[in-house]
């Protein structure tokens, strides 16, 4: 299913090694569901974490710009709902 985001902010996360896990980092993008009609649409935040080849392609560029994003699932965490799939195209 490919669906329609808005780029509302894009996340910076950095932590450091914790016992046996190693330190890391992830790009993330917050999303709004741009779905039509909007009163079906999905009300909250959906984050999605960039692949590496996303970041290099993407990183800096997709703050207040629309998404097609090919949903692959979208994962309930305690954090709550994180969208995981690929970008198709960016809306210029």
């Amino acid at each position: 299913m490919v669906s329609k985001f808005m780029v509302h902010k894009e996340v910076y996360n950095k932590w450091p090694a914790k016992g046996e896990k190693p330190s890391g980092e992830s790009f993330d993008v917050d999303l709004i569901d741009m779905s039509e009609p909007a009163e079906h649409s999905y009300r909250g935040m959906l984050p999605y974490r960039l692949t590496p080849e996303e970041k290099t392609k993407y990183w800096g560029k997709l703050e207040r710009r629309e998404v097609n994003i090919g949903v692959h699932s979208i994962l309930a965490t305690p954090r709550g709902p994180v969208l995981k799939g690929a970008i198709v195209s960016v809306e210029e």
